[in-house]
């Protein structure tokens, strides 16, 4: 993917957004923060699949032997959604821009936007994906739902914001795309991530039922909901 085309997820704003200053992934962030969301690129892929993957599997035992592989699946899978475009569908990722020369910091004060679709670098801190479900059994009218799912943040950075400020850019971009509502699943265990869900008004829809889960003792899933309400 050369540097001159736009995002493979451009979908989720006009092409005029995209390529102005006030466009796209200068939209997505708020101007006293530190860090830039965006859309996800190709050379962030690699990066991406290593913080997905340490994020949910560990590397003790087996899973030592087996990780590699794990993480080449995830990049593939991103790959692959990142080449298909699929309607209502976005990987954001949360960077810390790190331009080297004075000129490059003039150009990514001025217009952050421009300056990372001509390559400026940065260092990735985490990432999110947004996309549309469709419930099963659905009346074919039905327009489904839109769902936050691989939320991830490097260790290192985790507990300063991060995260929220990924979930606040899937609020601006759903409540771009017309819908009312955010939903994504959390484990019943994950105390600091349902403090986090709860902070930002998500609210437990369902729990989910699975026998095998069960017998297995492990944490059920929890369905939450977030209304973003008019816009």
């Amino acid at each position: 993917m050369s540097t001159s085309r736009p995002d493979a997820l451009s979908a989720a704003c006009s092409q005029e957004r995209l390529e102005s200053s006030s466009g796209h992934d200068a939209a997505l962030n708020s101007p006293s923060s530190p860090l830039l969301v965006r859309t996800v690129r190709q050379h962030d892929l690699a990066t991406l699949a290593e913080i997905l993957a340490s994020s949910f599997h560990h590397q003790e035992g087996v899973m030592k032997w087996l990780y590699p592989l794990l993480r080449a699946g995830i990049y593939e899978d991103l790959k692959t959604r990142l080449y298909a475009k699929p309607k209502h569908y976005a990987c954001l990722v949360a960077v810390q821009p790190t331009p080297t020369a004075a000129i490059e910091r003039v150009a990514w004060q001025s217009s952050p936007a421009a300056w990372l679709q001509s390559g400026g670098r940065d260092h990735l801190l985490g990432t999110v994906e947004l996309s549309l479900k469709t419930p099963p059994f659905c009346s074919p009218r039905s327009h489904g739902y839109l769902y936050i799912s691989n939320l991830a943040v490097r260790a290192e950075y985790r507990r300063q914001g991060v995260g929220r400020q990924l979930l606040q850019a899937c609020e601006r971009i759903a409540a771009d795309w017309g819908f009312s509502n955010l939903s994504l699943h959390v484990l019943e265990n994950n105390e600091a991530a349902r403090r986090l869900y709860a902070a930002m008004g998500y609210q437990v829809q369902r729990v989910d039922v699975n026998p095998v889960i069960w017998l297995l003792g492990r944490p059920r899933q929890l369905l939450l909901r977030k209304s973003l309400g008019p816009h």
